[in-house]
C-alpha cells in the first residue's frame, strides 16, 4: 500500500475505534437522578478520648451514638454510630477553627442495612459539635443491604436543641 492510503486507513480506523469506545466507556450524565432520604437524629451521647498531651492534639477522638427517626419524635428506626477525629489544630491565623474527620455509620434493620459517610468539617476548638444551623456535607462511601452500592452526599444540620437533621442525597 502506498503511504497516503495507509494514513487514511489509520485515520478511519481511529475514528471508528473512538466512536465505538465512547458509548462503551459509559459517559456520565451531568444530571444523574437522585433520591432523598431525611432522618431525624436525637442529640448524640458523646465521649472524648483525649490522646497524647492533655488538651486538643491531633488524634483526639469524640465517639458518639444516637437513635434515628423517620419523623421528628417518631418511632426509632435505627441508630447512628460515629467518631470525630481531630486532624488539624487551630492556627494563629485561625485560632477559633480546627478540622475533624467524621465517620458516620447509619444502621437500620438490626444493622443489616447501613449507610456509611465520611468527611472533614470545621469545628470550634472548645466544642465537640459544630454550630447549629450551619449544614455540613460529607461523602457517602457506600452501604449494605438495601443500601448496597450507595453513593452521594449526606448533609448534616445541627438543630438548636442539639438534635440533627440528616439529609441523604443518593445517586441512582
Amino acid at each position: 500500500m502506498n503511504l497516503i492510503v495507509s494514513r487514511r486507513m489509520i485515520g478511519i480506523l481511529g475514528a471508528l475505534l473512538t466512536s465505538t469506545l465512547m458509548p462503551a466507556c459509559g459517559l456520565r450524565s451531568t444530571n444523574p437522578s437522585t433520591e432523598t432520604l431525611t432522618l431525624y437524629q436525637d442529640a448524640p451521647k458523646m465521649k472524648l478520648l483525649d490522646l497524647g498531651e492533655p488538651g486538643n492534639s491531633p488524634g483526639d477522638v469524640y465517639h458518639f451514638f444516637a437513635p434515628l427517626h423517620s419523623s421528628p419524635s417518631g418511632p426509632v428506626i435505627g441508630e447512628v454510630f460515629g467518631s470525630k477525629t481531630l486532624v488539624k489544630l487551630a492556627t494563629d491565623a485561625n485560632p477559633n477553627l480546627e478540622q475533624r474527620t467524621t465517620l458516620l455509620s447509619f444502621t437500620f434493620s438490626d444493622r443489616q442495612d447501613q449507610i456509611i459517610a465520611l468527611g472533614v468539617a470545621d469545628y470550634s476548638p472548645t466544642a465537640g459539635e459544630f454550630n447549629p444551623s450551619q449544614p455540613r456535607a460529607r461523602a457517602i462511601l457506600g452501604g449494605t443491604g438495601k443500601y448496597m452500592g450507595a453513593r452521594g452526599q449526606l448533609t448534616s444540620t445541627r438543630n438548636a436543641d442539639g438534635s440533627y437533621t440528616q439529609v441523604f442525597t443518593l445517586l441512582k
